[in-house]
């Protein structure tokens, strides 16, 4: 888990979004290095606060998914838009951009298009 490894950016963002939808926190957290940042409503700083933060995800989203577009390459970032259906957040939906070095996510940045659920 967190160790560097050769993998293109697209692909360790589907890993990552794979790990989303099975709900798995250890699993969400998995492709981020040791000091990433994930930058939300507020800033989490290092994998364990990003683990953290996964950890609420299940309960927040109740019998909701995410539905991901396509990660596609921006720049030199991967940008994947998604929307909430069912649950306490149906209807949430936004933008992650993912900055990827040496096979790990050093960097999350989720641009909201409606309040957070």
């Amino acid at each position: 888990m967190g160790e560097p490894r050769d993998r293109e950016a697209l692909a360790v963002v589907a890993d990552h979004l794979g790990a989303v939808a099975t709900g798995d926190p250890e699993a969400m957290a998995a492709d981020y290095a040791a000091d990433a940042v994930l930058v939300r409503d507020v800033t989490y700083e290092g994998r364990d606060a990003i683990a953290g933060y996964f950890a609420t995800v299940p309960d927040r989203l109740g019998e909701g998914q995410v539905e991901f577009a396509e990660p596609r390459l921006d720049g030199d970032q991967v940008a994947v838009a998604w929307r909430l259906v069912g649950g306490p957040g149906d209807g949430t939906s936004g933008t992650d951009r993912f900055e990827v070095t040496n096979g790990l996510i050093t960097r999350q940045t989720v641009t909201l298009n409606t309040p957070d659920f």
